[in-house]
């Protein structure tokens, strides 16, 4: 028997397959990481058409079969069209999916990361901001338990205080920081990048930085 799971989802890569097919990998609320097949999806009258492009916000219907998941239908609940058509919101939220894509293996519910990155997609469609990619890995590396602990860190006190910070994204990415203490966060993010990848991420590091 086919079992049906209906489930908000954030499209972070496709791949074309086939004469028609798409191959997505999903950020769900409810299963996590979850890849999908949606059969004919780049035919002009399919009903999922135009849905299953990367960084849009979905609600889905995915068919579970024992050869995988099939995508049977797509509502488009946001689509971030800035980020398609801005080369340094795209390079940020292309780096955000190299993130999550390591990070996450399939089928782990993980809401909090969900929920995470759905408000980061949502920020850097909005506009944009130097913190805002910063702010989202060191918030994405501690949900997944791989943040140090600053204390006695030899920053400066508004650092120090932005790294302790319990604040959500939106909030937390408004925070003042000085030139100095930009580029020292810079460094730590590389340095904690270098620290738990094997491999460099492809999107450039310089456009991010450019914001």
């Amino acid at each position: 028997m086919t079992r049906i799971r209906t489930t908000e989802a954030l499209v972070l890569k496709t791949y074309d397959i086939g004469d028609a097919d798409r191959f997505c990998i999903l950020l769900t609320a409810s299963d996590g990481r979850v890849t999908a097949v949606a059969k004919g999806a780049r035919n002009l009258t399919s009903r999922l058409a135009g849905a299953v492009q990367s960084f849009q916000h979905l609600r889905v219907d995915l068919a579970e079969h024992s050869s995988g998941f099939y995508m049977r239908s797509a509502e488009c609940i946001r689509s971030f069209d800035q980020i398609r058509v801005d080369l340094q919101r795209f390079a940020l939220a292309h780096r955000a999916s190299e993130l999550l894509l390591h990070f996450l293996h399939d089928t782990e519910p993980q809401e909090s990361i969900f929920d995470l990155a759905r408000e980061f997609f949502t920020l850097c469609d909005a506009e944009r901001c130097s913190l805002l990619f910063p702010t989202f890995q060191l918030m994405l590396m501690k949900e997944l338990g791989l943040l140090p602990v600053f204390d006695g860190a030899p920053y400066s006190s508004e650092l120090c205080a932005y790294l302790r910070a319990r604040s959500a994204l939106a909030e937390r990415r408004k925070i003042s920081l000085a030139e100095g203490d930009h580029k020292e966060l810079s460094r730590l993010c590389e340095e904690l990048l270098r620290e738990h990848l094997s491999f460099p991420l492809r999107s450039k590091g310089a456009l991010i930085h450019a914001l």
